[in-house]
């Protein structure tokens, strides 16, 4: 029986397999450290938020697989787990509507003022009704910056509401672009200009890195409004609260921040304008159900000497250790 751990449990029946099939350990913590014993043992390791550094990786000589229930696997060093021999399995695509639906709630949250209202009428002011602030989307410009698999499905939505729907994608081909009904940027500043409206969808890389600061919110229209359901690390925090304070930017919803779980301290939550959910956006029951079923099937297959195609790096079936692959 394969030893299989996990940093947390996993959802529905992608959990009750692993329950079944495996020798399985949870740590149920935020830490490797006190569980790296049973790291060394493991077959397989599949975490959710808790990712072991190279030094841990290079004491192992058991482990074969690392599964990733999502598809951020940029923090880790492919080139040195092919050449270790470790697969590391993904699973891209099975939460993009769900990411796309939540960055929609976030547009009309915020356009709509819904969670300040509530806040208010809640605190006696019913007179907030009278605010006129309340912003209707059907011919708006909305723009997006991403257009791989959850950019595009947000694109649909947000056609869907009757906005107009401007895309900045550097691997995006116009006609792409063009056939769901959008309008191709060549330029960020392209895009940026035009907008009242911006989701952001592109991954954490060395060239995405604070993509959006200070130069790039004094671009956008005065009273703007952004969307981060991507990544953290791709916005300048400071640049954004300075944005916000000033009213160059008329609000944000932030699914995601540069350190997760979400510091206490960080003044942007202490700004009214700003709507937070903990990095919850890919993870509806159906998203999940999907998505853990899908990282342990794949997980298992390799450790049973049979291929799968949601890998990040495919070279490691070349490795030694993966002869006997069918």
């Amino acid at each position: 029986m394969y030893r299989v751990m996990l940093s947390y449990p996993l959802f529905g029946s992608g959990m009750r397999r692993l329950e079944q099939e495996t020798d399985l350990f949870v740590t149920g913590c935020g830490e490797l450290a006190p569980y790296e014993a049973q790291f060394l043992q493991a077959d397989a390791f599949i975490t959710r938020n808790v990712h072991p550094d190279k030094a841990l990786i290079a004491k192992t000589t058991k482990l074969k697989v690392i599964g990733i229930p999502g598809v951020g696997y940029q923090g880790y060093d492919l080139e040195d787990l092919t050449n270790r021999g470790i697969a590391l399995v993904y699973c891209p695509g099975m939460n993009g509507r769900s990411v796309a639906e939540h960055a929609m709630g976030l547009v009309y949250a915020l356009t709509k003022q819904i969670v300040r209202d509530d806040r208010e009428v809640k605190a006696g002011n019913y007179a907030i009704r009278n605010a006129f602030d309340h912003m209707e989307l059907s011919g708006a410009r909305a723009g997006i910056a991403g257009f791989g698999q959850i950019g595009r499905e947000t694109a649909k939505l947000f056609r869907g509401s009757g906005m107009e729907v401007w895309i900045y994608d550097p691997f995006a081909k116009p006609e792409q672009v063009q056939a769901l009904g959008c309008r191709y940027c060549e330029t960020l500043d392209e895009l940026l200009e035009n907008v009242k409206i911006l989701s952001l969808h592109m991954p954490s890389l060395s060239t995405t890195y604070h993509m959006f600061s200070a130069k790039e919110f004094a671009r956008m229209p005065k009273g703007s409004y952004l969307i981060n359901c991507a990544r953290g690390s791709v916005v300048d925090e400071t640049a954004l609260y300075e944005a916000l304070e000033s009213g160059q930017l008329a609000g944000a919803g932030l699914d995601v921040m540069e350190h997760e779980p979400f510091d206490v301290g960080n003044p942007l939550l202490r700004l009214s304008n700003v709507i937070f959910t903990p990095h919850v956006a890919g993870v509806t029951a159906q998203a999940s159900e999907r998505t853990h079923a899908l990282v342990v099937d794949s997980t298992l297959s390799l450790l049973k000497g049979k291929a799968v195609s949601n890998l990040a790096n495919p070279d490691v079936l070349k490795h030694p250790r993966w002869t006997e692959v069918l």
